[in-house]
């Protein structure tokens, strides 16, 4: 231990981690009377996964270990947040639209541009239903900028 430096510790028989300084030659002190001083072995948390702290006791030291946790449940978002979230906020719609108009006019067809659009009436008819945010959304199955790629590529052929 280094001298006048505090430490998380573990004290037995308590059963108690406490914050304890050392003195100038590196002991402990102001140990409770009948207290022994442990090390804090700290257990690295696991990367993956959802995980708590489980603190376990024994004779000659305390290890702060992990124990699988309940997963944070997912945030919840309004459908104009999860649309945002996924790159097809309200801004970007109107593009759509336009692409949409433009194909009609030109007897063009675009399975892309269809594809996102059926899914914009999807998630218009679960909000439809319950506009509550949810955490459930579906995901679309192409991005905003694949679609205009495709639209404008039926457009120009």
């Amino acid at each position: 231990m280094e001298a006048n430096q505090m430490y998380t510790v573990g004290l037995v028989p308590s059963q108690q981690l406490v914050s304890l300084l050392t003195d100038d030659e590196g002991n402990w002190r102001d140990v409770p009377e009948g207290q022994t001083v442990v090390p804090l072995v700290k257990i690295p948390k696991p990367a993956e996964g959802a995980w708590e702290p489980n603190v376990v006791w024994f004779d000659d030291r305390v290890e702060r270990q992990w124990i699988e946790g309940t997963p944070a449940p997912p945030p919840t978002q309004t459908a104009e947040e999860f649309l945002a979230s996924v790159g097809l906020a309200g801004d970007r719609q109107p593009t759509l639209l336009y692409l949409r108009q433009s194909l009609t006019a030109a007897g063009k067809t675009c399975p892309e541009l269809d594809a996102i659009e059926a899914y914009l009436q999807q998630i218009l008819g679960l909000y439809a239903a319950d506009p509550a945010p949810r955490s459930d959304w579906p995901t679309p199955s192409l991005t905003f900028e694949t679609a205009v790629q495709a639209a404008m590529q039926a457009l120009n052929s």
